[in-house]
């Protein structure tokens, strides 16, 4: 994986394909190979990026002091401007997704349109199961170094309802993306997450955008496609009945139907 270097921190990123460029962000817990499969898919229409963010991944965890929603926001201008990109369509999964929709109102002049997946617009949406994890002392214990049957333990029990289709994808991804992560960036991210309400700021989002929501999603409530369909001026959204947090590996055929509208909407 290339990598380049803003002035908060390394970012690792894979880069894949020719065409117009689009940003893809993964949500937490993950990495940039949550967007493999999309990738794989478009790579000869799209020439696309998908960034580890800070304390994620293989990008920088040392030298940041901190791991917040804010923070990732600040990071994608940045990872442009690293790689000479102007503008350009972003999405983003989960955390990824509501840190899409920041960057798209902090800095609308960089974002040609945004897509969410499975993202909180109110994080009070969230599980409670992520509630416990952005307690530091939980997230201590569940990834400390002996407790980590304990955690694959949790994992092996959750993923069924976590993705519907494919637990064991969502098993193995996590388990293996997990040693990108730091307890630090584990709850804090998720913390911020969970304060995170962007319900009157989305009101003032001009640009296309279009809302992607798995009716089965137990990590983020689904009813916050309502929340999208209602406040978001130019929105679209797209609600996939047997889909849960990870459309793109739940129903990847309805979910790249929704990427290649997304992509071809009007940025007029």
């Amino acid at each position: 994986m290339p990598s380049i270097v803003t002035p908060q921190g390394v970012v690792h990123y894979e880069v894949v394909g020719s065409g117009p460029p689009a940003i893809l962000i993964h949500g937490w817990t993950q990495a940039w190979n949550t967007w493999r499969s999309t990738i794989e898919t478009f790579h000869k229409q799209y020439r696309l990026y998908a960034p580890d963010l800070w304390g994620f991944g293989l990008s920088d965890k040392e030298r940041r002091g901190s791991f917040n929603v804010t923070d990732f926001i600040e990071l994608i201008p940045q990872f442009m401007d690293a790689l000479g990109i102007v503008k350009v369509p972003i999405m983003g999964h989960s955390m990824g997704g509501t840190t899409a929709l920041g960057v798209a109102l902090k800095y609308p002049e960089r974002v040609r349109k945004v897509g969410v997946v499975g993202s909180p617009i109110d994080g009070r949406s969230l599980s409670i199961f992520l509630k416990f994890a952005s307690n530091g002392n939980i997230a201590h214990m569940l990834l400390s170094g002996e407790n980590q049957p304990l955690l694959k333990t949790f994992l092996r029990l959750w993923s069924p309802f976590v993705s519907r289709q494919n637990p064991q994808l969502f098993y193995d991804m996590t388990v293996n993306n997990s040693s990108g992560f730091t307890v630090e960036s584990f709850y804090s991210s998720i913390d911020s997450l969970r304060q995170t309400d962007l319900r009157e700021d989305i009101k003032d989002l001009q640009m296309p955008a279009m809302g992607v929501y798995g009716a089965r999603d137990v990590i983020v409530n689904p009813r916050q496609i309502k929340l999208f369909d209602t406040l978001v001026p130019n929105g679209k959204s797209f609600y996939i009945e047997d889909a849960g947090h990870f459309p793109m590996w739940d129903t990847p055929d309805k979910f790249n139907k929704a990427f290649r509208e997304f992509m071809e909407m009007d940025e007029n």
